[in-house]
């Protein structure tokens, strides 16, 4: 199951990995930052967060990150926890709007999962 699960994340991961070569975001120009994500609409908002979150899990997974499980559960539990996570991560995006918004989402998760990569 378990190698099923990363075989399934590695497929995921490229496939994602194509899709962004050849349609790159708006969020890699320079100075994207919190301030412009917070002119999204609130759909926008919490498509971005939820991919940077899955994106998030993905590469924990492949680099066999003791996060992985946390990520799952923190973020995907419910319909009404994710809600509650999307609107705390806009609130903390919306306190650092001078970063870009993928960090601030890695350091939230990052503080309810712990330390992405341990040395």
């Amino acid at each position: 199951m378990i190698e099923t699960t990363k075989a399934w994340a590695r497929r995921a991961a490229q496939a994602l990995a194509c899709v962004v070569a050849f349609h790159p975001q708006v969020s890699w120009a320079d100075g994207f930052t919190g301030a412009e994500f917070a002119t999204w609409s609130k759909a926008s908002q919490d498509s971005y967060i939820q991919t940077s979150v899955t994106m998030i899990g993905i590469v924990a997974s492949e680099a066999n990150s003791p996060i992985t499980g946390c990520v799952d559960e923190w973020y995907f539990n419910s319909e009404t926890v994710k809600n509650e996570r999307n609107q705390r991560i806009r609130a903390i995006v919306t306190e650092y709007m001078d970063f870009h918004p993928s960090a601030v989402i890695l350091a939230v998760v990052q503080d309810a999962c712990g330390k992405f990569v341990t040395r």
